[in-house]
């Protein structure tokens, strides 16, 4: 591999850990936001607790992206190509997850408050 290619390999994988970072931080605290929503309403919706459980698996979500994304790199490091390729894939499927279960949580949250009196 040239020198060229490995900086752009680098490159890329921070921008990959800065996406996870994002997913993790993202549902977090869309999470910890519609909780503290929660505690301070007397009429709530079943929708935004529905929600709430959607943004916390999609931080979940970002954790197995990490694990798939580590166990990856192992396997390629060890010229396991068949295994890491199943992992590689893992990691994109853990990622769009976590991106969909925050897709779904918003969605939860505006028709949550729409139900709202």
């Amino acid at each position: 591999m040239s020198e060229d290619a490995k900086w752009h390999w680098g490159e890329g994988m921070k921008y990959a850990l800065e996406g996870i970072k994002t997913i993790f931080i993202v549902n977090g605290a869309a999470s910890v936001s519609i909780l503290t929503f929660i505690g301070n309403m007397k009429a709530h919706s079943r929708l935004l607790v529905f929600s709430m459980v959607c943004f916390a698996f999609g931080a979940a979500s970002a954790v197995f992206t990490m694990l798939c994304a580590y166990l990856a790199q192992l396997y390629y490091g060890n010229s396991h190509h068949r295994r890491a390729t199943s992992w590689h894939y893992g990691t994109y499927a853990c990622g769009i997850a976590g991106l969909f279960l925050f897709l779904a949580g918003v969605l939860l949250v505006a028709f949550g408050l729409l139900q709202l009196p």
